[in-house]
């Protein structure tokens, strides 16, 4: 795993443009970026971010016009091998009544699609798999989706060299819980006809009317390098990489540590909120800068309580935070996330 990320996209900001993606496309409002308390309202008890405060929602609910967010620096040059890092649940309720497919991440070349993974659900059975191809996917996995459970998904991408048409496509599946994924759950190598990669696409394109349900999103990040899956999902030491919430509900900081980068610009800055509200300068809870390169800058007045979450703001350049956590109520499992 590199660091800094290409592109470092969650949903934490709860709105498109701060949450590292360029635009929205969504004519009939199919999209949301779901609050934790929101998702609490959903009669599935796993139905919460997989981290965090919030998690890209997508609601299939009889229509037919496409939904996604679009970010313009998932660039992949031609042969290039790059890697796509997401999560992704599906509701108990998913299903179709027509077999269906349908590309939930697309890499673009200008206006052409050139790789895509996506699902396809088989209506006789109401099997789910997850694919990948080109245009649309095209190899599927043997392994059936479970519903309600969060799927580490990792795409590795080698563009076509020039036309030569030998671009690969390999999917990693990992279940939550399960060791990090070393085989290959589906692949498309060798025959591959792309051009260079110049933005990418998040959402659910080419869906019919009779395919249901509730698609959640959580965790996406582009690399050169291989990313992986998080190893733990709650964990009271947590590797913040951009802004996001440490943790929602009442709970403890022990000690922040700022990593900063190669530059004296770097800040991380702590409220005590839930909603990624920065407006209100007295739910300020800790701030710290550093004054040299690469230094590690650890705060004074440690512990700090809060009340309604932490939110942790990373500015400057590639700075990242080591975030000691105890006591926190709306942590260790979705049912706590959801009652927070």
């Amino acid at each position: 795993m590199g660091f800094p990320f290409i592109v470092d996209g969650d949903f934490e900001e709860g709105n498109v443009t701060d949450s590292n993606w360029d635009s929205e496309t969504d004519t009939v409002n199919q999209l949301d970026f779901a609050h934790y308390k929101t998702l609490a309202g959903l009669p599935w008890p796993t139905a919460a971010p997989f981290k965090g405060a919030y998690a890209l929602r997508a609601t299939l609910a009889g229509g037919t016009a496409d939904a996604f967010v679009t970010e313009g620096d998932i660039n992949i040059a031609a042969a290039a091998t790059n890697h796509i890092r997401f999560y992704i649940w599906l509701s108990p309720t998913f299903t179709g009544t027509a077999d269906d497919t349908i590309n939930i991440f697309e890499g673009i070349a200008t206006a052409t699609t050139e790789f895509t993974f996506g699902l396809r659900v088989v209506a006789a059975t109401n099997v789910v798999n997850f694919g990948i191809g080109e245009t649309a996917p095209t190899s599927f996995t043997a392994q059936e989706i479970e519903r309600g459970v969060w799927y580490c998904v990792e795409l590795a991408v080698t563009v076509d060299n020039a036309g030569a048409n030998d671009g690969t496509i390999d999917l990693y599946l990992t279940k939550e819980g399960e060791p990090s994924s070393v085989t290959v759950a589906a692949a498309q190598v060798g025959t591959l006809d792309q051009g260079a990669i110049t933005s990418g696409t998040l959402g659910i394109q080419g869906h019919l009317a009779t395919t249901t349900g509730t698609i959640l999103f959580d965790q996406f990040v582009h690399d050169d390098a291989r990313v992986y899956p998080i190893t733990r999902r709650y964990d009271d030491t947590i590797l913040m990489t951009k802004t996001g919430h440490a943790f929602v509900g009442r709970g403890v900081i022990d000690n922040i540590t700022l990593m900063s980068g190669a530059g004296t610009d770097c800040v991380a800055t702590v409220y005590d909120t839930n909603t990624a509200n920065t407006l209100d300068a007295t739910n300020t809870v800790a701030e710290l800068k550093n004054t040299a390169n690469n230094e590690l800058v650890d705060p004074a007045g440690m512990p700090v309580d809060l009340v309604r979450g932490a939110y942790v703001v990373l500015s400057g350049t590639t700075p990242r935070a080591r975030v000691k956590l105890k006591n926190v109520v709306g942590f260790g499992s979705p049912a706590a996330v959801r009652n927070a």
